[in-house]
Order: structure tokens, then sequence, then C-alpha cells
């Protein structure tokens, strides 16, 4: 399964040895999320013969309304034109032992997924953007993961600015903010992303930095996950 489309998630699927997708979802409208929505074309529709082998898009009725405003009913045209998605419009899903809860965590800036991924025992929290504020569930509870977006490190920004001072500081949470809903969602680790294009810092500084941190870590392109 698949989450979220940006521009490069061809070149990221090739790096990672993934040739395959059998589900596709998408957490919100923003373009950084959708715009790579054609890799369903050469993995689901065979122009020679114009068949298409639908994947399974899940996601919910709300997000794909959005982004069918925002890409001109683009899904719509793959599901029905080209035949190359399914649609599955839901806030749950199983797949074998695997159960995902789609969360509306929506927020002023509108709609926008999180996903509670659970295998027995096992949960992940995959809470990737407009992540503040960060709306009560109790699905959130005992956690063995959560994977959150727009997390301020010490505050200060790649031009020696505060965080305190910059226009988006109540769309970021801090680092005890953070450690506030591992604390009372009793997550046992947290690993931070969608950090580079505000802080403009290497991933050295962020290997270093996350020393000093109780169950706090750093993701980088690539990294894989294992519970």
């Amino acid at each position: 399964m698949l989450i979220d489309t940006p521009e490069d998630i061809g070149i990221a699927c090739e790096r990672q040895g993934i040739s395959n997708i059998e589900y596709l979802s998408i957490s919100h409208k923003d373009p950084d999320h959708t715009r790579g929505m054609r890799i369903v074309e050469p993995l689901g529709y065979d122009c020679i013969t114009d068949k298409g082998t639908p994947i399974q898009f899940v996601a919910l009725a709300e997000v794909v309304d959005d982004i069918n405003a925002w890409n001109g009913d683009g899904l719509y045209y793959y599901e029905d034109v080209l035949k190359c998605i399914s649609m599955n419009k839901t806030n749950y899903v199983k797949i074998k032992d695997i159960e995902i809860h789609l969360v509306n965590n929506k927020t002023h800036r509108g709609n926008m997924t999180f996903y509670v991924i659970s295998e027995g025992r096992k949960k992940v929290i995959y809470a990737c953007c407009d992540v503040k504020p960060f709306v009560p569930d109790k699905l959130y509870f005992d956690a063995d993961i959560l994977i959150i977006g727009l997390v301020s490190d010490n505050g200060i920004l790649k031009d020696g600015s505060n965080l305190a001072d910059a226009p988006f500081r109540d769309d970021m949470f801090t680092l005890d903010e953070i450690m506030e809903i591992k604390r009372t969602y009793r997550i046992k680790q947290v690993i931070v992303t969608h950090i580079d294009e505000y802080w403009g810092k290497s991933y050295a500084y962020y290997r270093e930095f996350e020393k000093t941190l109780d169950g706090i870590s750093f993701a980088y392109d690539g990294m894989e996950i294992v519970l």
C-alpha cells in the first residue's frame, strides 16, 4: 500500500524496489502529496490493449472531493475512463490481518487523513501533515510508533530567526508539545518527518540532536521501520 504521491514518487519506488502497488491512498489535496498521481497509469493501465487493472484507491470521501476539486475530477478520470483505480471512499479498510483506520484530523486548513495501522497488538500512527491541532481520538492510545510531520527542533529557523516570531508558528508543534502527546497517548516512539523545508539542516545535525531526546528520532528518505 502506497500512501501519497509526491512528484518524485516514481523515483522513490524504484529506489526502494517497489514495482507493484495493490492499494493507494492519498491523505489530502496539497500538491506535494498529489502531483505524482499519474503513477497509477503505468501500474494500472495498458495503453496498447486499452485495458485497466484497477488499483484499490482507499480514501476519506471528503479528501476525494477535495482532490477532484483541485485536479479537475482527475480521480474520476482514472476510475471511469482509464479504469486503473477502483474507488473506496471509507474510513476503514482491512487488508488480510492489517487494519487501517482513516481519521479526519480536520482543522482550519481543511481535511487531513491520519492513518492508524494495526496488526494484532502492533500499531503505527501516520500523521504526515497539518497536524496542529491534534484532534483527540481514542484510536491513538498505546501506539508503538507515531510518525508525525511539521515539528520544530530547537525552534531556530535556517535564517537564524526563532519559530516564535514566524507567521506559521501556530501550525507547528514544538518538541515539548510532541512529548505531551507522546505521554498522553502512551506512545512508545515518535519519528518526526517533513522537516527539511523549514529548518535547512543536515541529517548529521538531526542524528546528533536526537541523542538528547527520549523516544524521538528524525526520518530520512528510504527509512524502513520494523515493528
